[in-house]
């Protein structure tokens, strides 16, 4: 430790010593972990790396390397010419790939430009590490043009003596270059999008057009005057959930809060070589509902929630079902489609018999006339509330078989019919779905942000009866950043579970099951949460030591941190 002990040592150094000591980085060994098949269709590779191969020719047979990583510290690429060079780099794998952020390597140049924001000289005996003193590297962070977020950093490596100076300004030159390259292809991909969205705004009847993609949002006159308040709001943060995802494209409706339901027909701007945005050509369908805030006031049914897409789709639902009206339910796996079925047939049902029903497993031309059969049966009575549950799995002879008797029946059939599907961006509007006179989609979880906590404590009172306890500040901050795939039922299983801890606990983020510290939206299988779960506990156990979990889970780190990724799992998170 005689950097942070030396009064000559520069700040920044000491600084970057003493992170390497929190972190336990070890100075007598190297541990740059690595990562299979880096991701170079960035932004950041795509400016970089041409710049890299023009100035290994400028470079050939000199004992300098030239790097670029990502802001994790990834080597994305190395280009060195020099052979005795090569082989030092190799030795201490400064190589594509190993992972070089001061949380594994201590005090070095990449690691410690990317945790400082700062050009850096780190030469000899700074590095950290003892393996890395034979190395002087300079490294320039890399920033985004507009948004001026870290996108990684520029890095020149040497053995041989020389002008720290040189070696600076050298760096900080090929990462302006860098820098400008990357405006360059955003401001390509910005033209792109501005013409298609320029496209859509010149047509015949334009109407409300919205288009962006990470860096820009724009939108029309008639977006402007159409969409205010709330429902700007909503509409946005929907739009930007679809726009991030570059394989949805079609059709797909959002009921606002203030009662209409905008229709987006979406578009993706594929002009350059990669997804440059959406363009959204809006529909809006149905009045605003008065009052200032137009949000309904709370239902009778004993639903938790004062989200107000929620209380709309609660109001709009009920307000169909006391009038008898066929009705379809749109949301997400888990959001309370039947929950709130259930709370309309206990408030309103009249001493009809709820009836729910699915697809049928089997294709079975015997069984699908039995399924069809026993519909007709049910609908033909005015004693039947009948729900038929997830529509969206029918397969196309069946969808129709079920349009044809639904058809036939409709204008005669005195039961109540619901159906429940999942959204889709894909226009599903076919003509069972128009058979249903309204249509109420139920916002998912991640859209009631203000709801988790009211539901956190209601589950909790729900299984843990007798308890006076509840959540810490540390869990009740967690468990509102989780992004919930499951929505609601995934929310209640994992209060459910703390319910059983001892009554007199308070709950605390370490009480919190590893399914609540991941950042990934995905629904897993079955198979795929108990492989989370398993890499989560090991992670904790280890102290969010990846190398180490990974030896104990029997799997190599690219392995390891190739399933991180595709979990969203972050180890610094855990700690």
């Amino acid at each position: 430790m005689q950097v942070t002990k030396d009064p000559s040592a520069r700040p920044l150094v000491v600084a970057s010593w003493h992170r390497s000591m929190e972190y336990k980085v070890k100075s007598g060994s190297l541990d740059a972990p690595y990562l299979d098949n880096p991701n170079l269709d960035t932004p950041l590779a795509r400016a970089a790396l041409p710049i890299l191969d023009r100035l290994h020719e400028q470079l050939a047979d000199d004992p300098v390397s030239t790097m670029i990583t990502d802001r994790n510290g990834v080597v994305l690429s190395r280009q060195v010419s020099h052979e005795g060079l090569t082989t030092n780099l190799n030795r201490v794998h400064l190589a594509p790939g190993h992972v070089f952020a001061e949380r594994y390597v201590g005090t070095n140049g990449i690691g410690t430009a990317l945790a400082s924001g700062r050009t850096v000289m780190i030469a000899g005996s700074e590095h950290y590490v003892e393996a890395l003193r034979d190395f002087r590297c300079a490294a320039v962070p890399i920033l985004h043009p507009t948004r001026r977020t870290l996108l990684g950093a520029f890095n020149l490596t040497t053995i041989q003596p020389g002008s720290d100076g040189m070696l600076m300004a050298f760096a900080r030159s090929v990462a302006a270059q860098i820098e400008a390259e990357i405006a360059a292809i955003t401001s390509r991909r910005e033209r792109a999008l501005f013409q298609d969205y320029m496209e859509a705004c010149s047509s015949v009847r334009p109407g409300p057009v919205l288009a962006l993609n990470r860096d820009v949002v724009m939108m029309n006159e008639q977006f402007r005057a159409a969409v205010t308040g709330p429902d700007h709001y909503a509409l946005l943060d929907h739009a930007r959930e679809v726009g991030e995802d570059p394989r949805w494209e079609g059709t797909r409706s959002i009921a606002l809060p203030s009662g209409r339901v905008a229709e987006l027909r979406v578009s993706r701007c594929r002009r350059e070589d990669s997804d440059a945005g959406a363009v959204f050509r809006v529909r809006l369908i149905g009045r605003p509902q008065p009052g200032p805030a137009a949000v309904p006031a709370r239902s009778n049914l004993g639903l938790v929630g004062s989200c107000p897409h929620w209380l709309r789709a609660v109001a709009d639902s009920e307000a169909a079902f006391v009038a008898g009206t066929w009705l379809r339910l749109l949301g997400e796996a888990g959001v309370g489609k039947k929950t709130l079925v259930e709370a309309l047939h206990r408030a309103h049902g009249g001493g009809r018999s709820l009836v729910m029903t699915q697809p049928p497993a089997s294709d079975a031309p015997a069984v699908i006339e039995r399924w069809l059969h026993d519909i007709q049966r049910l609908l033909v009575e005015p004693s039947h509330v009948l729900v038929l549950h997830d529509v969206h799995l029918l397969s196309d002879p069946l969808r129709q078989q079920l349009t044809s008797l639904l058809t036939d029946l409709d204008g005669t059939a005195t039961g109540q019919l619901v159906m429940t599907r999942q959204p889709s961006m894909v226009s599903t509007d076919d003509e069972l779905d128009r058979l249903c006179g309204i249509s109420v989609e139920i916002p998912p979880l991640r859209h009631r942000h203000g709801d988790i906590e009211h539901l956190m404590r209601f589950f909790l009172r729900k299984y843990r009866a007798s308890g006076e306890s509840g959540f810490s500040m540390d869990a009740l901050s967690m468990l509102q950043r989780c992004p919930w795939p499951e929505n609601v039922r995934q929310l209640e299983s994992v209060i459910r579970g703390l319910a059983r801890r001892p009554s007199d606990r308070m709950i605390h983020a370490e009480d919190l099951p590893p399914e609540c510290r991941v950042s990934s939206h995905k629904v897993l299988t079955t198979i795929e949460a108990l492989e989370r779960d398993a890499i989560l506990r090991g992670l904790l156990n280890r102290n969010s030591n990846v190398q180490r979990t990974a030896q104990d889970l029997g799997i190599s780190r690219a392995t390891m941190y190739r399933k991180m990724r595709r979990y969203g799992i972050v180890p610094s998170n855990l700690t």
